[in-house]
């Protein structure tokens, strides 16, 4: 220590000890960030509908006061709508037909779209001699496109040549011999994940 004292310039150590003594100018400052303001500030006073008073029920329930629904800008209440504008009338026309009391109608189920009853006998077994004859071409997704149809329909009419599956299998399998241990892992817990869904578990 005394050595590096030693060592040290002069006018250095002269700085250092009249900066060392040198009194404190930084004030300090009171902002709105103290804890009574904030607390203050935060007091807010409690909604009318949570007080209590003379209708009030003596004994413990539930008080229903969910938040108001956020504005739309699809949305122009009549009482900003000028006197002549038809949408009143429409309003009007609509409240005095809907009856009161009644529940909105069933939701019907859902039905696909665009799918069509239409093949025949003879339109299943050119699809069965496509997908026998030259599986690599006549695919299950290009046959569903020829034909107007689904996939699954392709599927339930005729199936891949064992060759062809075989191969397919390989295929994957080569693909998955190239994972890593994070991809593979993936797949187990997707593959997990399935059997748990289907076990309703």
């Amino acid at each position: 220590m005394e050595a590096r004292l030693l060592r040290m310039p002069l006018g250095t150590f002269l700085s250092s000890r009249i900066n060392c003594l040198s009194p404190v100018n930084a004030t300090t400052k009171r902002h709105e960030s103290t804890y009574r303001r904030s607390k203050k500030r935060l007091n807010i006073k409690p909604d009318a509908t949570f007080l209590s008073n003379s209708h009030s029920p003596q004994q413990d329930h539930i008080i229903f006061n969910p938040p108001s629904s956020a504005p739309s800008i699809l949305h122009t209440p009549l009482k900003f709508l000028p006197k002549e504008d038809k949408r009143k009338q429409l309003f009007a026309t609509a409240a005095a037909i809907q009856p009161k009391g009644r529940l909105p109608p069933i939701i019907p189920k859902y039905k696909p779209v665009g799918v069509r009853h239409h093949l025949t006998d003879a339109d299943i077994a050119e699809i069965q001699r496509l997908r026998t004859q030259d599986p690599e071409k006549w695919t299950a997704r290009k046959l569903a496109n020829k034909y107007n149809t689904t996939t699954f329909f392709i599927a339930m009419c005729v199936t891949a040549p064992a060759e062809k599956r075989q191969r397919d299998a390989e295929k994957k399998a080569a693909v998955m011999a190239r994972w890593g241990p994070k991809k593979t892992k993936a797949r187990e817990e997707r593959l997990k994940r399935i059997e748990l869904a289907l076990r309703d578990e």
